[in-house]
């Protein structure tokens, strides 16, 4: 197999840790992920019973909450149309409490704050749509009572995204707030780099979207419970024990959750979720660098 690099690896400023946030691609920028800094914490109901209009549903391609109920379900960004299948079927109302306006785009039929690039081409289109309401850090309380959370804004595409599938062992999702795109190598050996400074093994953990090495007696505890789930992925190679010329060093292996989390930060050890003293450990580790798209 030849070697492969893939990009949209960030640092999550809660935990620490290297997470993969390309599994929600965004519209508004080249093969990235959506950036939810600066959002809100968004709540939406798919109990039947929720009052409102129905058969908005998430894409589990690009994580936008789309409208099912016309033709079509739209184009998505990760290719091909909106792919709703395994969704909730979730409610919104109109005109009532919570933050609005939110509006309705005819073209990709996602719900979205303010005009951006639009995954069906130019901007959102929100003609003919009305003012959606939504729930907001709890607020209306009655909605956020009966509500999923874990919904947040991008800021760069607009939309409502689900931002819930990954897991931070601070709690909630990761963000990535700060972080550059760091780029990983799979398949193979890194090119460029001998075989001395570089160590395959790395592992993407389905759960918690976390980078964790596979190659130790223990896969390491994962922050959704039990241990990290390596079904499907890449065997990722890392530089180690290279200069920073390759990139950003300071990365490190935390010998309890498995993770590679960034140690450059003066007193920030992040959070691990099997930690006795919480914050990730460096003993035993190598330097490893990371470099960045």
């Amino acid at each position: 197999m030849t070697p492969w690099t893939q990009p949209n690896w960030d640092w999550c400023s809660k935990c620490a840790c290297l997470w993969y946030g390309g599994q929600a691609v965004c519209a508004a920028t080249t093969n990235g992920s959506h950036d939810h800094s600066g959002s809100g914490m968004y709540t939406i109901s798919a109990q039947s019973s929720a009052p409102g209009q129905d058969k908005w549903k998430w894409c589990k391609k690009c994580q936008v909450l789309s409208y099912t109920g016309n033709a079509t379900t739209g184009p998505c960004k990760a290719g091909g149309t909106h792919d709703t299948s395994g969704s909730g079927n979730y409610h919104l109302t109109q005109d009532g409490e919570g933050q609005k306006p939110w509006k309705w785009c005819n073209k990709c039929q996602g719900l979205g704050w303010a005009s951006a690039p639009c995954q069906a081409g130019g901007s959102h289109d929100f003609n003919g749509s009305g003012n959606y309401s939504i729930c907001m850090d709890g607020k209306p309380r009655s909605q956020a009572s009966i509500g999923q959370d874990q919904w947040r804004w991008c800021k760069n595409c607009q939309l409502l995204c689900y931002d819930g599938s990954n897991a931070c062992a601070a709690g909630g999702s990761h963000i990535s707030v700060g972080s550059g795109n760091y780029v990983l190598t799979a398949g193979g050996p890194i090119s460029g780099v001998g075989s001395s400074q570089q160590q395959d093994g790395w592992k993407w953990c389905t759960k918690c979207y976390g980078l964790a090495f596979s190659k130790d007696a223990s896969d390491g505890v994962c922050p959704r419970g039990g241990v990290h789930d390596h079904s499907g992925s890449a065997d990722y190679s890392l530089m180690v024990g290279v200069s920073s010329g390759g990139g950003q060093n300071n990365w490190t292996w935390c010998k309890w959750c498995q993770q590679l989390w960034y140690s450059g930060q003066a007193g920030n050890n992040g959070r691990c979720p099997h930690s006795p003293v919480g914050g990730h450990s460096k003993d035993g580790s190598g330097n490893y660098t990371l470099a960045s798209a």
